[in-house]
């Protein structure tokens, strides 16, 4: 079970996601899920049913984070619905037909979730190293409906298998592939994840979990673990929004990659073993 000490290691751990959901419009979940990694494990749950806690967990957690973050785009006026729906739609189906295979069986085990977890971390870590000449950027772009909607079936299904929100591959694809501005990327990408997350929390809250470790349970979503994460994402997700109009981006960037490379490192050891 959980202590006093627990609750408060996971509130302030919970704020750092919310804070790199409204800097970087990633969703929160590359800090979510090593915390939700150490605690479902703690209580009891083991392999591929780790991961279903894992995944929905996280998941369920965004919709709150990326919520509060998006919500605070729209108060800055950097908001961009059309934009969002037309990705949004696609992106929930394939979240939600992958979400119904991992749970309908065992093969996505913990070892395949770390793998899959771990060209993420990868990913990210690399794109933020890699100085690229400076894009130019279209402000009068308007991109296909289409190019849209294809990226939002790509997004569900990388929302599904690593419970990063989708952020990771959303941001990037509309700065270098659309050509959007950083603010513009990030406000989009704020706004589809929560509704990403709202339709696989709400089919993760349905049906049996395989393992019950309490009573405050349903389905595979945990509210003792989840909600101190949520409470901090209601402080900290809008001072990140807030934030990333004036710090210069360098700073976090190099805490931010510090804290990926130990999670990478801390993958990398599980999978070599």
């Amino acid at each position: 079970m959980l202590d006093t000490f627990d609750y408060i290691t996971i509130f302030i751990l919970g704020s750092l996601g919310g804070f790199f959901s409204g800097f970087l419009g990633i969703g929160g979940g590359i800090i979510y899920i090593p915390i939700l990694d150490y605690f479902l494990f703690k209580m009891g749950m083991r392999n591929d049913v780790l991961v279903k806690g894992i995944l929905a967990n996280s998941l369920f957690t965004i919709i709150f984070s990326g919520s509060v973050a998006s919500y605070a785009q729209y108060k800055s006026g950097n908001f961009f619905p059309k934009e969002i729906l037309q990705t949004a739609f696609p992106g929930i189906i394939t979240a939600l037909a992958m979400t119904y295979f991992i749970k309908s069986g065992t093969w996505y085990s913990k070892s395949v979730f770390n793998d899959v977890f771990a060209c993420m971390l990868l990913m990210i870590t690399i794109k933020m190293l890699w100085k690229k000449p400076k894009i130019s950027i279209d402000k009068n772009n308007h991109s296909k409906p289409y190019q849209y909607m294809f990226t939002g079936l790509f997004a569900g299904i990388v929302t599904a298998m690593s419970g990063l929100g989708g952020g990771v591959v959303l941001t990037p694809i509309f700065t270098d592939i659309f050509k959007h501005d950083i603010r513009k990327a990030s406000s989009i990408s704020n706004g589809i994840i929560p509704l990403f997350a709202i339709a696989v929390g709400i089919y993760n809250l349905y049906g049996s979990a395989a393992q019950k470790i309490m009573d405050w349970q349903i389905g595979y979503i945990i509210f003792p673990i989840v909600l101190p994460m949520i409470l901090a994402t209601f402080f900290f997700a809008p001072l990140g929004v807030k934030l990333s109009q004036k710090t210069k981006p360098q700073l976090i960037r190099t805490v931010f990659i510090s804290f990926v490379s130990i999670v990478f490192i801390k993958l990398v050891y599980e999978i070599i073993n």
